[in-house]
């Protein structure tokens, strides 16, 4: 991307049964130049399930108040802010990178590489196109890769802490991180008026999200504090709420992007980032009743109590204990699919330099189809769910096979894709496509005991996360090495590890009817699990 005084903008180019159950879903987000809307949405394959029923108690002393379980939404607002905040910049980060790339590491002229990602018919552009994205490409990988292991390792400690001194203060902390990664990228682009920033500064300037917990934390947190102050009649409510709320705060963020850029300039768009998230900071700091009352004598030892390694024995225990009736076998394939997702979702690293070399896309055009993609989204997710379970009395495994299905096809017509309007094709025919999780999620409800949730929350977000230290460079390599010739296969890769998580499900289906039949056999005293 530019700064102003280096390019003018270049914009308009032309959820009580294991089975059954009435859900709302989060949906999944995979794009690189909106990696910042995945930590926004992340909730993109949602964590494992909530209990069915509110929880009155968490571990070591931490009391749960439940007198906010019937108030009306005022989680919700903070979302909104939340998710704007997070995606507004997403795309304009992607196209700074690679001008700065183009100018600054590869030398090329500035008016040159002020071509890049406009709908210029020359040669020397297309060529430069080819050269410019393989390093841009590994810029965004280490990004990827920062944004995922590290978050992974707080959420590790996070989710225990959380159980006994609140929720409120594992939202707040990402936050910061969020506020303080946003401010440095602004004055890195303001900087970049005058002197030569090298590219990777920004990947430097993600530190402090990652080391604060970045969205893993952050998502386990929001979960848990919607676990801990809803009940089993509320919970399906506000569960679509919430996923309403993301939804908009993103949808509004990317769609109003490109403009807001050309109205304004590029340092503009990363401070207005920091001010949106600040503000749902704030409000969640003034205006939110935490879910969890710590005991007064332990306050103290809040900060210190983080990073226990007791922490990790819990989160251990939690995982590998003995579940009866298959429930163990369940809840690992569970996460199983969350990480092959997450793995064929990998091809979301590269997408938006794809959309450039085959299609000539601007910011604009992009970020319209991906308006567009998170209106499938909840389209599939609200609309798709209620006709599916309600009218057709669709059990959850079903939905589930549906949902993995349709993410192959998606990725499948991507790949065939010829022309730009094929994109809004595989959009618009695989809405059912972030739906698994929120089946999953209800399947696995009656499984996961209260009292484990956040834990559990956090070892699943933290495993899948750290599946990005194997996309984000299988991604980038196969488009790095094909971007020439052949620049879509890594969609036909994508496709094919999608495919995998039907086989997947078929195998929870079964357990799932093997753990029917043996809690309706009143001889059935054995503990019933799968060989791992």
């Amino acid at each position: 991307m530019r700064s102003d005084m280096q390019r003018p903008p270049r914009l308009d180019d032309g959820r009580s049964s294991d089975e059954d159950t009435p859900l709302l879903a989060a949906p999944r987000y995979s794009s690189m130049a909106v990696s910042a809307v995945a930590d926004a949405a992340a909730a993109s394959s949602p964590p494992p399930p909530p209990p069915p029923s509110a929880s009155s108690c968490s571990s070591d002393g931490g009391k749960v108040s439940i007198s906010v379980t019937d108030r009306l939404c005022t989680f919700e607002p903070i979302l909104v802010l939340l998710c704007f905040g997070l995606s507004v910049s997403g795309v304009v980060l992607a196209d700074q990178i690679i001008y700065q790339s183009c100018v600054v590491t590869l030398g090329y002229d500035r008016a040159l590489c002020a071509q890049l990602g406009t709908r210029s018919n020359s040669s020397d552009v297309a060529q430069l196109e080819t050269i410019v994205q393989p390093y841009a490409a590994k810029i965004t990988m280490v990004n990827t890769i920062l944004m995922s292991v590290l978050p992974a390792l707080c959420a590790l400690f996070m989710g225990p802490w959380s159980d006994k001194y609140g929720r409120k203060p594992a939202m707040i902390v990402p936050a910061v991180g969020f506020i303080t990664t946003y401010v440095m990228i602004g004055i890195l682009s303001l900087l970049s008026k005058r002197f030569l920033v090298d590219p990777w500064c920004y990947v430097v300037a993600h530190i402090p999200a990652a080391i604060l917990g970045g969205s893993t934390v952050l998502m386990a947190a929001i979960f848990s504090y919607l676990t801990d102050t809803t009940s089993e009649a509320n919970r399906t409510v506000r569960i679509g709420i919430l996923q309403a709320c993301t939804m908009l705060g993103a949808f509004v963020g990317l769609l109003s992007s490109s403009f807001i850029l050309q109205w304004t300039n590029v340092p503009t768009m990363f401070f207005l980032s920091a001010g949106t998230v600040s503000a749902s900071c704030a409000f969640l700091y003034f205006c939110l009743e935490d879910s969890i009352k710590p005991d007064a004598s332990m306050v103290h030892r809040q900060v210190r109590e983080i990073f226990r390694l007791s922490h990790l024995a819990e989160l251990l225990t939690t995982f590998f204990k003995k579940r009866s009736f298959y429930d163990r076998g369940i809840v690992w394939l569970t996460i199983s699919i969350g990480i092959v997702t997450v793995l064929g979702a990998g091809g979301g690293t590269v997408f938006f330099l794809y959309t450039r070399r085959q299609f000539g896309w601007t910011i604009q055009e992009f970020t319209i189809w991906q308006a567009v993609e998170l209106l499938s989204i909840v389209a599939g997710n609200v609309i798709g769910i209620s006709v599916l379970k309600t009218l057709l009395k669709l059990p959850d495994i079903w939905l589930a096979l549906l949902s993995v299905l349709n993410y192959a096809l998606d990725a499948l017509i991507k790949g065939l894709a010829r022309q730009g309007w094929e994109l809004f094709l595989a959009t618009g025919i695989t809405p059912l496509k972030a739906t698994e999780g929120a089946a999953l999620m209800a399947i696995c409800s009656a499984i996961i005991p209260s009292s484990e949730i956040a834990k559990f929350y956090s070892i699943a977000m933290a495993m899948t996360n750290t599946v990005s230290l194997a996309s984000a460079p299988l991604f980038t390599y196969i488009y790095n090495s094909t971007v020439a010739t052949s620049p879509q296969v890594f969609n036909f890769v994508s496709s094919g590890i999608f495919s995998l998580n039907v086989v997947l499900v078929g195998v929870i289906a079964v357990l799932l009817r093997k753990r029917r039949k043996a809690q309706a056999d009143p001889l059935f005293t054995q503990d019933s699990e799968i060989l791992t």
